[in-house]
């Protein structure tokens, strides 16, 4: 075969302009004939968690009321003779509750400049100066989302280490228990995915979440945090949550899910007898170089209500999956605008994009680590 000059066919995009620079951000040839603006939407991940700002606004306060103690009926224990405060009906039980409040918020701002007409060397036309401004827009919006979406993770990856750091019933270690149940010494991290462990362990692992979910539902002072005292006060009944269907988020690593879909569920005919319904699929928590470590020093709820920051960085690794209540963290955006000054004598103005993002983690509601170890 003779070698062809590809280069008298095809055009490769070069910043290299045959032509002027425009004389404002000297990155725009003078010489137009058609011109392509490449800018596209881009949406974040995790928009589960954004919260509006009537819900999670401002400085917030979120009060449980705990349980009662349940006390004799004496009704049944009245005799002749009793005397009255043996069935004294001002007994005075008071409810308990306790506070949690949520503060502050982490205030961004940016800012873009548009000429007035120092760019119109470089346009053929106001419908293309538009294009441009249009695209202008759009990677601004783009800017801010990816940084919601790092914020996002943020909050998720708090409750990771958190519940990680913690441990308990807030941790599933699915490779421990599917050895418990089904008595396979072998599969490990590094052979999971072979043939004769794989198809196995992910059926098995469709019925263990499945029960997950179930137990979520229970009302029980398990698969969260609770503190033992309040205000110096010890508290005699812990916190109770309960997570039905319609609060549960589930986000699931999607390599792990996409393996499933490919090997263990791809022969099956009544696949709806292995599922665990709507999920998100999340590619990576904190690197995209290590899709299922996360690492950091959390903020922990204490037993006395307070928090700490861990002293040493915490390493979760090998996690695959979260489940938790929607009202176990969250993000939102407060007090957003766009402001615009002109200048006059250098004839652009400036656009002023400002917002308060905030993001919060009640360790009292449900949230649940899936881990292969």
């Amino acid at each position: 075969l003779a070698p062809i000059d590809e280069s008298e066919f095809i055009a490769v995009g070069t910043t290299v302009l045959q032509a002027g620079y425009d004389q404002i951000n000297k990155a725009l040839s003078q010489v137009l004939t058609r011109s392509i603006y490449s800018s596209r939407s881009y949406d974040p991940i995790y928009p589960s968690i954004m919260r509006d700002t009537q819900k999670w606004g401002g400085i917030t306060r979120k009060v449980t009321v705990l349980d009662l103690d349940f006390i004799d009926d004496e009704a049944f224990n009245i005799a002749d003779g009793n005397d009255i405060s043996d069935c004294d009906p001002f007994l005075v039980n008071k409810q308990k509750a306790v506070q949690f409040n949520f503060y502050g918020g982490n205030v961004k701002e940016l800012v873009v400049t548009t000429t007035e007409d120092q760019l119109r060397q470089a346009f053929s036309s106001s419908a293309d100066f538009g294009s441009f401004v249009a695209a202008q827009a759009q990677n601004l919006v783009n800017q801010i989302n990816q940084k919601i979406e790092a914020e996002s993770r943020l909050t998720v990856n708090n409750m990771i280490m958190a519940a990680c750091y913690e441990g308990g019933d807030r941790v599933v270690h699915l490779f421990s228990e599917y050895q418990a149940d089904t008595g396979n010494s072998t599969i490990d991290i590094t052979n999971y995915l072979s043939a004769d462990e794989f198809e196995p362990f992910a059926k098995w692992f469709y019925g263990r979440l499945n029960t997950l979910k179930d137990l979520l539902k229970e009302r029980t002072a398990k698969f969260h945090a609770n503190i033992t005292s309040y205000n110096g006060a010890a508290l005699s009944k812990p916190i109770m949550r309960h997570t039905p269907d319609e609060f549960l988020n589930i986000f699931m690593n999607s390599n792990f899910m996409n393996q499933v879909d490919a090997s263990a569920l791809s022969g099956i005919y009544n696949t709806q007898f292995l599922s665990i319904g709507g999920f998100e699929r999340v590619n990576y928590w904190q690197s995209i170089d290590d899709p299922t470590t996360v690492q950091g020093k959390p903020n922990v709820l204490d037993v006395d209500g307070t928090c700490y920051t861990t002293d040493d960085a915490q390493t979760c690794s090998n996690v695959i999956g979260v489940l938790f209540d929607e009202e176990a963290l969250g993000i939102t955006m407060i007090d957003e605008g766009v402001r615009s000054i002109e200048n006059p004598r250098g004839r652009y103005f400036n656009n002023w994009y400002n917002w308060t993002a905030r993001w919060f983690n009640d360790q009292t509601e449900n949230f649940v680590v899936l881990v292969l170890d």
